[in-house]
């Protein structure tokens, strides 16, 4: 019969042993756990610049829509256009906010536009600005264009601003005459009429910057609108 050393099988481990398996098991779960903070943060990062690009396009959308009908004036009673006011920054044309009437219908409710001459009915008096806070609870004081500190753009038609995208580091508007001119001064109507296109940069902000590469933490965009109806 065979006989084995029982003794020698059973002795384990040097200490040595068990402290590099330790040392060695200790370097793949830092490994291991580096590996699983990046990608958290990679996906965390990708996933707040999805929410930023989708607000602000979105944004973009609706800036254009409203802006590009701005002045329709087909009856032509009185004066339908760009609008000034000096006493409310938010309902003011100039370069941190854009304020305009246009004849879109005659309020009655149907299915059908009906232009009827004035710019008093539901969604013809239109303005875009930005105020400082996250657009929840009562709106703050109107933004300077320049201004990097987040804020909330906001959408109003005749009456208080509506939130639209938050996070908005820069809003600025910038005028253009028939010839392509920058109009630098719009401190009349007639200053007013003589807009053709209205160019757009609007800048936003990731909701946590902190958590993110300086890269990854804003997203820009510019466009040019046509007042198509400015003019007529």
């Amino acid at each position: 019969m065979k006989k084995y050393d029982l003794s020698r099988s059973m002795a384990g481990f040097t200490l040595i042993e068990v402290m590099i398996a330790m040392v060695i098991l200790g370097l793949v779960l830092t490994g291991l756990v580096k590996m699983f903070s990046s990608t958290g943060k990679y996906q965390t990062a990708q996933e707040m610049m999805v929410d930023l690009t989708q607000d602000m396009r979105a944004a973009k959308q609706l800036m254009t829509y409203e802006i590009r009908e701005a002045c329709c004036n087909p009856v032509g009673k009185k004066r339908i256009g760009f609008l000034l006011d000096t006493s409310d920054d938010s309902a003011d044309t100039d370069s941190n906010s854009i304020h305009f009437t246009t004849d879109r219908d005659n309020g009655d409710g149907d299915q059908f536009l009906e232009p009827d001459g004035d710019a008093d009915d539901p969604g013809e008096n239109i303005a875009f600005y930005r105020t400082f806070d996250n657009c929840s609870g009562t709106p703050g004081p109107v933004m300077a264009a320049g201004d990097r500190r987040p804020g909330c753009l906001r959408y109003a038609q005749g009456g208080s601003g509506q939130p639209v995208a938050a996070n908005i580091i820069d809003l600025q508007f910038t005028y253009y005459d028939s010839s392509g001119n920058v109009l630098t001064s719009l401190g009349s109507e007639t200053d007013l009429d003589r807009i053709r296109t209205v160019q757009v940069f609007m800048m936003g902000q990731v909701e946590n910057p902190g958590r993110v590469t300086g890269a990854n933490q804003t997203w820009t965009q510019q466009f040019r609108i046509r007042v198509r109806n400015a003019g007529k």
